[in-house]
């Protein structure tokens, strides 16, 4: 049994030092991923108060572009970098992982076990994740934009404390999708509709219309019902498709419909 339990912290202590090279300090207390080798780095978007003055490890960083809804930032510095190992998960209930931060000037870890592993699924903001990851315990401050390790010391995805209401993990999957997106197009940009809605029985009660938007064009009204989508993420997820939205609603028990074009 000890040998057991020395063989085990060994290789976990083995995993962090070999991705160590590859954690970043982005800002004052938050973490970064080494991407690419020519300067590319991957962080947590939430942890960039804003696009400008963006350090890493006190040298000056260059924001590529963001894409809040999944809380995915790209960054660019001048030096050479040393890439993290990112694979497509195999994880199953019960595996051990690591959370990794830099969010001082040395590398930190904390011990964790997979307790649930899903499908795809959206965030509040309708954005998709291809897989999800759920990992017992709380993610500590400044670990927000570093990875999650396997016991080898390769990346599952980025660990983010605003992903869900709990945290909850990038994984590699949608990480190179948005990381591709972001180096081709810079900063995503959602189409806007241009209202406000609260959850209500039967749909979406318009709370608001903002005066020069596609709603407003299309004569929606405040007090308007939305019965076409029933909770806010779905309008979001349809918003991220762009294109034309039929909109369904109801105003004074009257049904009514129209297209918007987006």
């Amino acid at each position: 049994m000890t040998n057991f339990a020395t063989e085990l912290s060994n290789s976990l202590a083995a995993a962090v030092d070999a991705a160590a090279p590859s954690i970043v300090r982005v800002g004052h207390r938050a973490t970064g991923i080494a991407w690419s080798a020519d300067g590319v780095i991957v962080t947590a978007s939430h942890s960039l108060p804003s696009d400008d003055g963006i350090a890493v490890d006190n040298n000056p960083a260059t924001l590529l572009g963001r894409d809040a809804s999944t809380d995915v930032a790209v960054l660019r510095v001048s030096q050479q970098l040393t890439p993290l190992s990112f694979v497509d998960d195999e994880l199953k209930v019960g595996n051990l992982v690591l959370a990794a931060g830099r969010p001082g000037r040395s590398v930190r870890a904390t011990l964790g076990i997979v307790s649930a592993i899903g499908g795809e699924w959206r965030t509040d903001d309708g954005a998709r994740i291809e897989r999800y990851i759920e990992v017992d315990g709380s993610l500590p401050s400044g670990f927000s934009g570093g990875p999650l390790l396997d016991t080898q010391g390769r990346a599952l995805g980025l660990n983010s404390s605003r992903l869900t209401r709990a945290g909850g993990t990038v994984p590699t999957v949608t990480l190179r999708r948005i990381v591709t997106a972001i180096l081709e197009h810079g900063s995503t940009r959602r189409p806007f509709l241009g209202i406000g809605v609260y959850p209500v029985d039967g749909g979406l009660l318009v709370m608001s219309v903002h005066a020069a938007s596609a709603a407003k064009g299309a004569g929606m009204m405040v007090g308007d019902v939305l019965t076409s989508y029933r909770r806010p993420h779905d309008l979001h997820a349809a918003l991220r498709e762009g294109g034309e939205l039929v909109l369904r609603f109801t105003r004074g028990g009257v049904a009514h419909e129209v297209r918007v074009s987006l």
